[in-house]
């Protein structure tokens, strides 16, 4: 019999919370008029504090991606380099979008499923001066890793280096205190920790960053941050917003407020500690060296087949998780556990696991007394 519900453990879309599946039923008031300039100010003054920035927000209709597209578009000084710090595909994105606004720049690869050693950007900041912005990713969606974006903060401020964090799948799941920690410019999108549906992107200035988006740059138009920073102060943006996004956004950040932020960190620790200890009861190993708490990234034991655990999940089970990227496709099984996840849904995916890695000849077993045992123990 197949199953009658999906459930989403995937690295983004992530499970949508009923409290913000009934703010996006809302009828979607117009975004010119004084009712939803108090959202929009409200949200944005949330995700300052989400940030741990007293700079600019700006909110966009767009993915993640376009918000990593305005944090290029905006920060393109002529005759400026920058640095690509490159560890997945998203990484490796930051290169492909320089590379596509003409902007010269250097990549640092790392090895896929390692975190960055920040020694190495600061030898090559040493060596290349004309590099005055470094662009980065905080946990790395494709290999599970995370990078230690506090350390490299430490080798970009003092050399008067800018530095830009992907944090689409960390914002809200990790610390990320943008002002404490010196991070010029953090962008995320919205279907990762923020628990809605994919449309909204933000990008965030410390406020020592302002001057960053002015002066010449390449050519910009939806995403030209200048425009966005005229409309602010009425509340407004320059496009039409996602209004629907907008007002679940605001439920979000409530529930996020009322559970409290460490609190909700400290929630995700537990919570891919469990999924991490009840995996490795199976045979699983972790892919990454320094894990993400957003997603969990793992391989197999010898004989099982990464795209048929991720295929018996889905057609047994219901259950949607995410199998490897590019070089990775075919070799790892990758669980998201983002948003509004507790150990309940821990026991749900790893109770599925283990049937179907029985099912494909693993001999692991005891993955929920496992999990159990560890969210215990953190």
């Amino acid at each position: 019999m197949p199953p009658i519900r999906t459930r989403l453990f995937t690295p983004g879309p992530v499970e949508i919370p009923p409290r913000i599946l009934r703010a996006l039923a809302q009828v979607p008031p117009h975004h010119r008029t004084e009712g939803f300039r108090a959202t929009l100010r409200c949200v944005t003054d949330g995700l300052r504090a989400l940030h741990g920035t007293s700079g600019e927000v700006f909110v966009l209709a767009a993915s993640g991606t376009g918000a990593m597209e305005a944090a290029v578009a905006n920060l393109a000084a002529p005759g400026a380099r920058a640095l690509a710090v490159a560890g997945g595909k998203f990484g490796e994105r930051w290169a492909k979008l320089l590379a596509a606004y003409g902007v010269s720049h250097d990549t640092l690869p790392v090895e896929w499923g390692a975190s960055v050693d920040p020694g190495t950007v600061a030898a090559a900041l040493d060596a290349d001066p004309a590099i005055r912005t470094v662009y980065a990713t905080h946990s790395e969606t494709s290999t599970g890793a995370l990078h230690d974006v506090e350390a490299l903060a430490r080798v970009t401020r003092p050399r008067g280096v800018a530095l830009v964090v992907d944090a689409v799948t960390s914002l809200g799941v990790h610390p990320l205190p943008q002002d404490a920690w010196g991070v010029d410019v953090v962008v995320c999108g919205s279907q990762k920790g923020l628990m809605l549906p994919p449309g909204l992107a933000t990008v965030s200035l410390a406020p020592w960053a302002a001057p960053l988006i002015e002066g010449e740059r390449p050519p910009r138009f939806y995403f030209d941050l200048r425009r966005a920073r005229a409309s602010a102060p009425l509340g407004e943006t320059p496009w039409t917003p996602p209004v629907s996004l907008v007002l679940a956004l605001e439920e979000a950040l409530a529930m996020i407020r009322e559970e409290g932020l460490d609190a909700v960190h400290a929630r995700h620790a537990r919570v891919a500690a469990a999924v991490r200890a009840g995996a490795a009861a199976l045979g699983f190993a972790p892919f990454a060296a320094r894990p993400s708490h957003a997603v969990t990234a793992l391989v197999p034991p010898a004989g099982v087949d990464a795209a048929a655990v991720v295929r018996g999940l889905r057609e047994a089970h219901g259950i949607v998780v995410a199998g490897g990227q590019d070089r990775l496709k075919g070799r790892i099984v990758r669980i998201g556990h983002m948003g509004h996840y507790d150990l309940g849904d821990v026991h749900v995916v790893l109770g599925a696991l283990e049937a179907v890695a029985a099912a494909l000849g693993a001999r692991g077993s005891g993955a929920c007394a496992a999990a159990r045992a560890a969210w215990e123990a953190a």
